[in-house]
């Protein structure tokens, strides 16, 4: 027989705390919703894999791992059956600075988050599950193509976007209550932007809402390959709005579908590649890409030039990154993520090869790095391929962009993960 069990905790920040996903001159006056972390535990034979979902643009891996370590002491299961996932909101708090305040909030929601899932192991029932996939237009390509041949922020309506909305439903085998919904799609969570002061887990936690109230379970948003695919309405509570009835609506669409059954598969398996950085460059062109980021975010990039022409003045040629590849599955669906954010076509890539619109893919798994364009992407320049590493790379360690075939290495690593029994 097979259980599942569920359990959410409120990690609301206090106010006053930092924003992370835009730039705020002032920190969270105001708080629109709650946001929450999500632990889902399922349990097959003698198998259990853990997924928790937090409310968060993406904690750092070395606190990621604090929270699965602290999850391996109190449930006794392997580090890697524990997945952590984040929203990727940009409207949520800080967890990475040497604030004082932040540094608090982190320390509880991590406490907060173990606690979480003991009480979803506490909880355990009897449980079935079912899958179903359909197609919803709530991403738009963000890559725009100027005239000089370069990318800058906008909507590319060519671009590719992974349109696969996913569900994975666990009802009672007996009374036919669901007990939880895992909802997966691909849009970044970005609706509210740099001028909104409020709180707010984005369309995730609204779409939460509109399903939680409907079916009267615990609901999570597993975010797919986002990194190169906007919300397809943005700047306001009314385009918050319009994202969540989409996607709430076609997974609506798509329950009374659904076929039910008891887990049969059920496996979490991790490996680790050593990720290559792009060389370091000469002093001119780590000025330029300093002054690039300054120039189109408005940000202070100190730290980071003084490092990377420290490194070029040790002769350091290429630095290097052991990246966490994951894979759950269950029964004939899954979902393989990294702790950063790739692009839809590395999604669908996986996806066509395994012959499997159930096969997921996404990012902000188990932690976050940055982004990790496709080859074909690095020619045209843009924010993910040059400037993320020069905002983020202080706080992350990606200091440079990763080297331009790492996606196809990616890709190669869960196809192996697949094929191990």
């Amino acid at each position: 027989m097979s259980k599942v069990g569920v359990y959410k905790v409120d990690i609301t920040p206090p106010l006053g705390i930092d924003f992370i996903g835009y730039h705020r001159p002032t920190g969270i006056s105001n708080i629109d919703e709650r946001i929450y972390a999500t632990a889902f535990i399922f349990e097959s034979k003698e198998t259990k894999s853990v997924i928790i979902s937090i409310d968060n643009i993406g904690m750092l891996i070395k606190d990621t791992i604090i929270i699965r370590e602290q999850i391996v002491k109190e449930l006794k299961i392997p580090f890697e059956n524990i997945t952590v996932v984040y929203t990727h909101t940009h409207s949520g708090p800080a967890t990475a600075s040497n604030n004082q305040v932040v540094q608090s909030y982190t320390s509880s929601l991590i406490t907060n988050v173990v606690k979480a899932t003991v009480h979803a192991n506490e909880n355990m029932q009897p449980s079935e599950v079912g899958w179903n996939v359909t197609m919803g237009e709530i991403g738009v390509n963000r890559r725009e193509i100027s005239l000089d041949g370069k990318v800058k922020m906008g909507i590319n309506v060519n671009g590719v976007v992974d349109n696969r909305i996913g569900v994975l439903a666990i009802k009672h085998p007996t009374t036919g209550k669901f007990q939880g919904l895992i909802v997966f799609c691909t849009a970044h969570p970005n609706v509210l932007k740099g001028d909104s002061d409020i709180l707010s887990a984005d369309y995730p936690g609204l779409t939460r809402d509109i399903l939680q109230n409907t079916l009267h379970c615990p609901v999570i948003i597993i975010q797919g390959a986002a990194g190169n695919v906007n919300a397809n309405y943005r700047g306001s509570k009314e385009a918050l709005g319009k994202m969540a009835y989409a996607l709430s609506g076609s997974v609506l669409t798509m329950i009374p579908s659904i076929n039910y059954k008891s887990i049969s598969k059920l496996r979490t398996v991790s490996t680790k590649m050593s990720m290559k950085l792009k060389d370091i460059p000469e002093p001119d062109v780590i000025k330029r890409m300093a002054l690039l980021a300054e120039e189109q975010w408005g940000v202070n990039t100190d730290k980071w030039l003084m490092v990377l022409l420290g490194l070029h003045k040790q002769n350091i040629k290429q630095l290097s990154i052991d990246l966490e590849i994951q894979l759950l599955q269950i029964n004939e669906g899954s979902f393989s993520g990294i702790p950063m954010e790739p692009f839809s076509e590395t999604a669908l890539d996986i996806q066509k090869r395994l012959k499997n619109k159930l096969a997921f893919f996404g990012g902000y798994t188990n932690g976050y790095l940055g982004y990790l364009p496709t080859k074909e992407a690095y020619p045209y320049g843009g924010y993910e391929v040059e400037v993320n590493p020069v905002i983020y790379g202080p706080i992350t360690d990606l200091w440079m962009p990763p080297v331009d075939n790492t996606a196809e290495q990616v890709v190669k690593k869960v196809l192996e993960l697949y094929n191990t029994k």
